[in-house]
């Protein structure tokens, strides 16, 4: 028979015997035929002998002849299916079909597999046909039908099917069933008669832990025992209670052990709750010979039916517990037991399940329900709330102990006093049990289950509030810190992360705090503070060693995952003027921020580092460290100004620039003529170390004559340098070197208008830029490439560069915020959505102007003209002469002159470009100023060189316009100056804006 022949017709089996019975549709004659294929079907692949085929098919009216009877029937059976469809064995006779040809053997698997997983339901009408009257003799479908009935109908039902079954089997073969389904007999027996004891019903809704419910009982289908693990408050036994109450065993025995203060009594504790005889002995602890009796006792009544044994609060008798849960298990077949504890059994039939802390959308329900039943009415601030969620971890009890306190006190004062919260957090459900009617007693019932040394690895490591490693554990403690820390994780007093870093420990920051408090009792904060310090010098100098070299991205990894305790410990030592800490952290965490492009960071560190260095000479090992400090101090200094400059610049002078260091001699030479009172010092500085003998000096100083060249307006310079520093660079510097120099060169090609050039820079860049985590370049990378394939044409994919822009905003600073705007902006104008861009350029302005990071100073100024001169041009192009123009367009011209004033130290010319550009074509297109001083104004912008990467700012729209308006003069402005640029047409800038905008 070949393969296609066997196929039925779409899939159906061509053997039908669950209700009519047809081969491929066709009815097939004969009662006996039916009998001997339903024979041959339920006996399966093994087939049946002759003689049970004929008591199956004649039963008491055997033939005179039962061989030859038989065989006639076989030969009718093949007739009305096909030849090769029974085929003879040595004992007797076989169907030689497919599993999928015989409705019966199809069937079969999918109602087991459902019935396997639950799924009663579905899997009782597949039962059902398979089963038929009763009198099959298939054990594993006739069990798996009793329990889909005792699911689907209830226990009664399945115990009357049972019945039937049973007397079929014995009228019909006269034997009784399977011990298997004898057994599947006492098991519905003791559902009928369901014990519960122990257990309890919640007063209040469980939040947020529905998913945790489904989970906890799917494990003890899986495993034999289950541990609810975690800290105290989060809600274990709740969760156990919930389980145990929808448990599918006919027993259930609920035993709480937070009250047996003796592992000895754990036995006769667990005997007493579930009525064992002689539990509890005269005396007040059991013989081990009564133990061990009571023990098999307990065994023996578990083992009458199915039963879930819950053990509640194991913790503190853990050895105890784990030896009779391991007895239990060992002796008992149906046995499941689900403990709740805050340190696992470490048996080999355990399967942990470590609860986790409340979501925070789940926290902040559980918050309101229970505020609101304290005080109804209760104003809730959203804000508010979701940060007291997130200061207490998350964990139930707090957050019910916090609801209680809105009684007398608002949320947002709730939180203020977090700080102390084991004082505020006291006094919750009267029906609770003691150790959770204060948050400082849920972790003290912990706290006084741990030894000496235990403690001691909890004070100490509390000190750090990012968690920790391993590594500085035992810089903490010493080499034998990883048994304290695993005990710690056995106590649930620490958590365990696993990430491609490695393994991280985290303490929830109630048990931080509760350790902070014990290492203050204890007078050890001094010692604790100088052991992590010292940690802490160590691995920044290993790892500021390795940032700008070939191990650049290890390098950068390691000091992200250690960030936050990096700069905890920074900001304790400058408060207690520890200068070889801060000199260490300093400059590790300002590589990384420069890196990564966080120079807010740097700037919030420089006021605090001066009187640190103040009067105060290195010692040798440390002179280069500090330099680079003040360095990068001055460095930020040279971006936003600011009042420590001359000071900075004294203590780079003092400290000196002869380094063995040829990247940071380069640096502090230019950085100390950058801010220097005589502004010429600068490009002269950059172009002596041009000339000295080593690569990497000689690449710092084209670097940075490269953005002299472009804040004073020579953007065909400042091109030239940025490609000769990206000549010098090398593989040995690492790869942010040539990164950022891509980054610069594209953001200099955007500025004079090629973008295409510009968006294959970008694309250069953005590998390194990401793996580097430097958020806020990669958005400004994506931004030229998102203007770049609207340039194409290809919006799709500038939609897709939007919308990533958007999702890397959110973690970069200003820079990346006016970005993505912007970037919105662009792709908005070129769809024609006119409106929607120009509410994207208010919102970015809005953004800058609401933004913290200067505040009380016009540091910021650069970034927020250029985003209003860019909205103003937009205006200009698009809808001239309306409201919101105007007011942009009154604003910059009020803060003009300023910005070009003589008095001012710094002048960013390409920035103040951008202004006279905007000024000029508004004034044009809204027709507000004469030809000949708008024209003028667009001429000196070119210039100096403004940004023309905006689609409002491109310089060929504006000479169109000027040539529509005012033919000639442009032409006229442009001969008139000549070669002239950047800083040579000042005098004619000023002269210009003070004519038009001066009253």
């Amino acid at each position: 028979m070949t393969e296609t022949s066997r196929k039925g017709a779409a899939g159906v089996p061509r053997l039908q015997l669950l209700d009519e019975v047809t081969w491929d549709g066709e009815p097939i004659p004969g009662e006996r035929t039916h009998a001997l294929l339903r024979a041959l079907a339920e006996a399966g692949s093994r087939g049946r002998s002759d003689a049970g085929l004929v008591e199956e098919v004649w039963g008491e009216d055997s033939p005179a002849n039962p061989a030859k009877a038989l065989q006639v029937v076989v030969s009718r059976a093949r007739r009305a299916t096909c030849a090769d469809a029974i085929e003879r064995t040595a004992t007797g006779y076989r169907l030689a079909l497919s599993a999928d040809e015989v409705d019966l053997w199809s069937l079969r698997p999918s109602a087991l597999r459902l019935a396997a997983a639950g799924d009663y339901p579905a899997a009782l009408p597949l039962l059902d046909r398979l089963v038929g009257e009763g009198d099959r003799g298939d054990d594993e479908v006739v069990e798996a039908w009793l329990r889909s009935i005792g699911a689907v109908l209830g226990t009664p039902a399945a115990l009357d099917r049972y019945e039937e079954y049973r007397s079929g089997l014995a009228d019909r073969l006269g034997v009784d069933p399977s011990p298997a389904l004898r057994e599947l007999h006492r098991e519905l027996l003791a559902r009928d008669r369901p014990v519960r004891s122990g257990l309890r019903y919640d007063s209040t809704t469980l939040i947020g832990r529905d998913d945790d419910i489904v989970a906890v009982s799917a494990t003890l289908r899986a495993a034999r025992v289950v541990t609810i693990l975690g800290p105290g408050g989060l809600g274990k036994t709740r969760l156990a209670q919930v389980v145990a109450r929808g448990a599918e065993q006919p027993v259930v025995h609920f035993v709480e052990l937070v009250g047996v203060s003796s592992a000895d009594d754990v036995v006769g504790e667990v005997g007493s709750a579930l009525g064992v005889r002689d539990s509890v002995s005269g005396r007040r602890v059991l013989t081990p010979s009564q133990r061990a009796d009571v023990r098999a006792r307990i065994a023996g009544q578990l083992a009458q039916a199915p039963t879930l044994l819950v053990l509640d609060n194991c913790e503190h008798v853990i050895e105890a517990a784990a030896s009779l849960v391991a007895f239990l298990v060992a002796s008992v077949p149906d046995l499941r037991v689900l403990t709740t504890s805050r340190a696992p059994l470490a048996i080999g039939a355990e399967q942990v399940y470590p609860l986790g802390q409340l979501r925070a959308e789940d926290g902040s329900t559980l918050f309101a329900e229970r505020a609101r039943s304290a005080r109804p009415g209760v104003e809730l601030p959203a804000d508010a709330v979701a940060e007291l969620v997130a200061r207490l971890d998350g964990l139930p009890l707090a957050l019910e102990l916090a609801a209680v306190k809105v009684r007398v006190m608002s949320v947002p004062d709730i939180v203020r006093r977090l700080n102390n919260r084991f004082a505020l957090l006291t006094g919750g459900d009267r029906s609770a049990p003691d150790r959770h009617q204060t948050l400082l007693a849920v972790i003290d019932w912990s706290w006084n289950l741990l030894a000496e040394p235990e403690r001691e690895a909890l004070r100490m490591l509390s000190i750090f509030h990012d968690g920790f490693t391993v590594e500085a554990g035992e810089a903490m403690l010493g080499y034998d810190a990883l048994r304290s820390v695993a005990e710690l994780v056995d106590q649930s007093l620490l958590t365990v992360t696993e990430t491609d870093d490695g393994v991280r420990y985290r303490m929830l920051e109630m048990v931080r705090e509760f350790g902070r408090m014990q290492l203050v009792d204890a007078g050890e904060e001094g010692k604790a503070r100088l052991a992590q310090r010292a940690w802490a010098r160590e691995y920044a100098d290993r790892q500021a060693d390795r940032l700008y070299g070939v191990e650049q991205f290890e390098a950068m990894d390691a000091l992200r995952v250690e960030e936050a305790n990096l700069a905890d410990v920074l900001r304790h030592a400058i408060a207690e003027l520890d200068r070889e800490p801060v000199i260490s952290t300093f400059v590790a965490l300002a590589s990384f921020w420069a890196i990564s492009g966080d120079h807010a960071r740097v700037l919030t560190m420089r006021s605090a580092l001066l009187p640190v260095l103040d009067d105060w000479m290195p010692p040798p090992e440390l002179l280069d460290r500090t330099r680079f400090a003040v360095g990068f101090s001055l460095l930020a200094s040279a971006m936003t100004g600011g009042a420590d400059a001359a000071r900075l610049r004294e203590l780079a002078v003092r400290l000196g620039v002869d380094s063995p260091c040829p990247e940071l001699r380069a640096l502090l030479t230019v950085l100390i003529a950058i801010n220097s009172p005589n502004d010429p010092e600068w490009p002269a500085a950059c172009r002596r170390m041009l000339s000295d003998p080593d690569r990497r000096a000689r690449q710092v100083a084209y670097q940075f004559l490269c953005h002299e060249r472009e804040n004073s307006g020579y953007l065909a310079e400042a091109l030239e340098a940025g490609v000769a520093a990206l000549d010098l660079a090398d593989d040995q510097d690492g790869p942010w070197t040539r990164a950022t120099l891509h980054t610069q060169l594209a953001g200099l090609h955007a500025q004079v208008g090629d973008v295409a050039t510009a968006a294959q820079y970008a694309e250069l860049a953005l590998p390194v830029l990401r793996r580097l985590g430097a958020d806020d370049d990669c958005v400004q990378s994506m931004a030229i490439l998102t203007v770049a394939a609207i340039d194409a044409g290809h919006f799709d994919e500038a939609e897709r560069l939007v919308a990533e822009i958007g999702r890397l905003a959110g973690r970069g600073m200003f820079g990346a915020s006016h970005a993505q705007h912007a970037a919105r902006g662009q792709l908005a104008l070129a769809q024609g959505r006119v409106e929607e861009a120009l509410a994207y350029y208010r919102e970015g302005i809005a953004a800058m102007r609401e933004s913290r990071l200067f505040p009380g100073s016009d540091e910021l100024m650069p970034w927020l003209a250029h985003a209003e001169a860019v909205a103003l041009a937009t205006y200009a192009r698009y809808v001239p002469g309306s409201p919101e123009g105007a007011d942009l367009y009154a604003g910059l011209a009020a803060k003009i002159n300023a910005a070009i004033a003589e008095s001012r130290p710094f002048l960013d010319l390409p920035v103040i470009g951008g202004i006279l550009f905007a000024l000029g074509l508004w004034g044009l297109r809204a027709e507000v100023l004469d030809a000949e001083p708008a024209v003028r104004l667009l001429v000196v912008a070119d210039r100096f060189g403004y940004n023309r990467f905006a689609l409002g700012m491109r310089w060929a729209d504006a000479r169109q316009d000027a040539e529509r308006v005012a033919p000639g003069v442009l032409a006229r402005i442009e001969s008139e100056y000549g070669d002239r640029r950047g800083p040579d047409l000042l005098g004619e800038a000023r002269a210009v804006t003070a004519h038009i905008f001066l009253p």
